[in-house]
């Protein structure tokens, strides 16, 4: 609740400090009407909040580059420690396997048997057997080091495949960019008042990026929250039916009692809504100047574990569609997905979802 404060002060700080253009803010604030938009409004009106939000993921992605830079500079300086490490201790490593596979231990047990004395003999064994772990330890530090090597050289491999990834992918984005600038230019030199409609988008960015945004993340931190609650709330409720001799398990949750528990997790789903409907679910609320509908999916995921993920298709803020890399930002960050085994030892097998209930079959793990 206190980002929902905080985004609820700035929104009134950038009222206050709008003067003259208060009215313009209020109503671009609000988005305005969306039914009153005209085609070409709403195109531009979408092009600015995707380029808004591609501006966003590129940063995102920049710094990801950058501590993937880092982290490839500290995994060359561990690997050249490692590299020098072995190299001082091969030869005494070397020296030990010789001594003890080649030439074998005799001079010491002939020691041992030509000991006068048992004092004599428990200090010839006390000096072995001190040796064997010196060269025991030698050994394995030898092993541990090889082994952290190699393990060093596969991150670095993994790092370098991600950083050219995350090279390619700004450079994708930047070519986005332009085209989206261009789109937007073309549509402002196009349009009847383009200061009108340019001073209309830029409010709507920042009501976006102060509150919006802030909204958005809301919801889904407390949608992450519930999810986590859910396999406990479906084995209590009664809602795990067992079938199959107690090898096949069902779970049927229609979308009325979906809502009444998350309502009772959280009030911020009091004046929100899902229903499933024909394979996908939608969710859709409203709140002050905001409305927000989320249309997505369950799928049956195996790797890197079986679940019941939660996919978003189509995330619409006040009339307007976000962007591909909004949805791909909140589906890292919050996790919806459903995990079957902390219900039961059990696997989902199969993800069925018509109107107005999502069905999941699972079976019994031996």
């Amino acid at each position: 609740m206190a980002k929902r404060v905080y985004a609820g002060l700035l929104a009134a700080a950038l009222l206050l400090a709008s003067g003259t253009e208060k009215p313009l803010a209020v109503e671009a604030s609000s988005s305005g009407d969306p039914t009153q938009w005209t085609p070409e409004q709403r195109k531009l009106l979408q092009d600015t909040l995707s380029l808004n939000e591609l501006q966003r993921d590129t940063q995102r992605i920049t710094e990801e580059q950058h501590e993937l830079a880092q982290q490839s500079e500290r995994l060359n300086k561990e690997i050249q420690i490692l590299e020098t490490r072995i190299a001082g201790s091969r030869e005494r490593a070397d020296a030990v396997v010789r001594s003890q596979y080649i030439q074998g231990q005799r001079p010491v047990l002939l020691s041992l048997l030509n000991a006068r004395s048992l004092s004599e003999l428990t200090r010839i064994y006390y000096y072995y057997n001190f040796a064997i772990r010196h060269d025991q330890d030698l050994l394995s530090g030898f092993r541990q080091d090889a082994d952290e090597l190699q393990n060093r050289k596969d991150q670095l491999a993994a790092n370098s495949a991600r950083l050219g990834e995350v090279k390619n992918g700004i450079e994708q984005q930047q070519d986005r960019l332009r085209a989206l600038q261009q789109d937007i230019d073309s549509g402002l030199l196009a349009s009847g008042d383009a200061t009108s409609l340019k001073r209309l988008a830029d409010e709507l960015n920042v009501y976006w990026n102060n509150v919006g945004l802030y909204e958005v993340d809301e919801y889904f931190s407390q949608l992450a929250a519930a999810s986590e609650k859910l396999p406990d709330y479906l084995q209590s409720s009664g809602k795990l039916k067992v079938s199959g001799l107690g090898t096949r398990y069902t779970i049927e949750l229609t979308d009325a009692e979906l809502n009444d528990f998350l309502r009772s997790q959280s009030q911020d789903f009091d004046s929100f809504s899902f229903s499933f409907q024909n394979g996908e679910v939608v969710a859709e609320g409203r709140r002050d100047r905001l409305t927000l509908r989320i249309e997505g999916r369950y799928t049956l995921e195996n790797e890197p574990q079986n679940a019941v993920l939660f996919h978003v298709d189509k995330l619409v803020f006040n009339g307007l569609e976000l962007p591909a890399s909004t949805r791909s930002e909140l589906e890292r960050k919050y996790d919806l997905g459903f995990y079957p085994e902390q219900v039961a030892p059990v696997r989902v097998s199969d993800v069925e979802m018509q109107d107005g209930y999502l069905k999941i079959a699972l079976q019994l793990v031996l």
